[in-house]
């Protein structure tokens, strides 16, 4: 089975790193396909399957500080002068972001996941096997399909618009593992939701208890998380709290940052503190990292403005994700000048942490104060030393304060920020302008009111395929 297992995971490599005259490829010929539900389970243990985006999307967002440039003989910091051609592109919002020749890893690396998946729930309605496994491998494929298609909506969609989402075109929505389709036309917003909200409802009642193994597999709480970030996504707040809810009721611990021990002698994330391995870390419900692992890891400042969320306390997130010792060197950090440099591997997948900061703001929009209030208050508990618990009765001041905790809790998670910018991009009291500058000081503004407002551009190579089908 493992030489099953490995000759399908080439196999869907290779139809995503074949040429794009039909999109995806060809199929190489002389593989062997599984004929059994535990052969078709041994793909939902592909390495692949543990990533979920890149964290390049960090340089679009508000949290990162961009210098012109900056002495290179002292300092190794990404600046103007030394940006690479794609990572300045992406900074200043100049479409296409991988040039017209060049492969977006993010987008091809989400559809290769999507054909294991498809080939998966394809593969299973002529598998041999074990009728109840046979629903469990499906949900799990189902429900780590939604997961993909609702990134990629997130990234390379705008923000969701329950009055345009049946115009707005965003990416193609494949549901099977044919190859050779000739029309595939980008989807609209509503049917990409519509189609994740379908595999998330059909997948949970199958879904198990607990992951089988560990959480790099789906369980019923990683199904609720999904559906709580997919109705959060829409802005469909009442749902986003149920599902939230339900989700923390299968898991709802949280590590305790205060009682955290530091190795200042040693930087490698992992070591330099006992944080949890990602398999031990009890706030994990369903695992996914970004590529690279460390992200942005001591190649970037971080702005002023970020810096100042964590002022007037003491939140074990800044010594945990930020420093002027890179590396553990103060002369790597220009004077004055803070540095990514996390001491964790974060987890873009679906956690405790998240959870609570959904259900806390979807408390303070559609439910009860008190309760939003009592949330906001449990998680910073295990953030702050001494924490004080906040007091606020204003509505709009509560949502403030959970879009605040929810920018410390997750900074530099690559798609998370610019999600939840778009998000909020509807909303007077909580949308975001953010500007960046080039060279000469000139600002490059990525403005709410845009159609465009942080929507990664789809790759040139796609748009060109879209164009020649019409």
């Amino acid at each position: 089975m493992k030489v099953i297992y490995k000759t399908l995971a080439l196999l869907v490599l290779s139809l995503m790193l074949c040429g794009c005259k039909d999109f995806l490829g060809n199929v190489p010929k002389g593989y062997q396909i599984p004929t059994k539900v535990e052969e078709y389970e041994l793909l939902l243990n592909d390495d692949k399957l543990t990533s979920l985006a890149s964290s390049e999307y960090d340089l679009m967002a508000d949290e990162i500080y961009v210098p012109a440039a900056l002495n290179e003989e002292l300092y190794y910091q990404t600046t103007l002068k030394n940006m690479t051609p794609v990572w300045r592109r992406i900074y200043l919002y100049q479409a296409p972001f991988y040039g017209p020749d060049k492969p977006d890893g993010n987008y091809e690396s989400a559809y290769s996941r999507i054909f294991t998946y498809n080939s998966i729930l394809t593969g299973l309605k002529t598998a041999s096997g074990d009728e109840t496994e046979m629903s469990r491998v499906r949900a799990e494929a189902l429900a780590g399909r939604a997961l993909e298609y609702l990134t990629l909506v997130g990234i390379y969609g705008p923000s969701y618009d329950k009055e345009r989402a049946a115009e707005t075109k965003t990416i193609a929505l494949l549901t099977d593992n044919d190859i050779n389709h000739k029309d595939l036309s980008p989807a609209t917003q509503e049917e990409v939701y519509r189609q994740i909200i379908a595999d998330l409802t059909e997948a949970l009642p199958a879904l198990p208890d607990q992951p089988s193994g560990n959480a790099y597999r789906m369980s019923k709480g990683a199904g609720y998380g999904i559906f709580a970030r997919a109705a959060w996504q829409m802005r469909d707040y009442e749902t986003a709290l149920k599902y939230a809810r339900k989700a923390l009721e299968t898991k709802s611990e949280l590590v305790d940052y205060k009682s955290l021990d530091f190795n200042e002698g040693e930087w490698q994330a992992g070591v330099r503190n006992n944080y949890p391995e990602a398999l031990l870390n009890t706030e994990n419900i369903l695992i996914r990292h970004l590529s690279p692992l460390g992200g942005l890891d001591e190649y970037v400042l971080v702005s002023h403005e970020t810096i100042g969320l964590f002022e007037g306390t003491k939140d074990r997130r800044r010594e945990l994700f930020i420093t002027s010792v890179p590396g553990g060197s103060a002369e790597s950090c220009p004077p004055g000048e803070l540095v990514w440099n996390p001491a964790i591997r974060p987890n873009v997948g679906i956690s405790t942490p998240e959870m609570y900061l959904i259900a806390a703001e979807c408390e303070a929009r559609v439910g009860s104060t008190d309760e939003a209030l009592r949330l906001l208050n449990h998680l910073r508990d295990y953030r702050i030393v001494d924490n004080k618990p906040l007091r606020i009765s204003d509505k709009t001041e509560l949502i403030r304060a959970v879009l605040d905790e929810r920018q410390r809790e997750f900074l530099f998670r690559g798609f998370f920020r610019i999600v939840d910018l778009k998000r909020r991009a509807q909303d007077p009291d909580f949308a975001v302008t953010v500007t960046h500058y080039g060279e000469q000081g000139n600002p490059v503004v990525a403005s709410p009111s845009s159609p465009d407002y942080l929507r990664v551009p789809l790759p040139a190579k796609v748009l060109a395929f879209w164009e020649h089908q019409k």
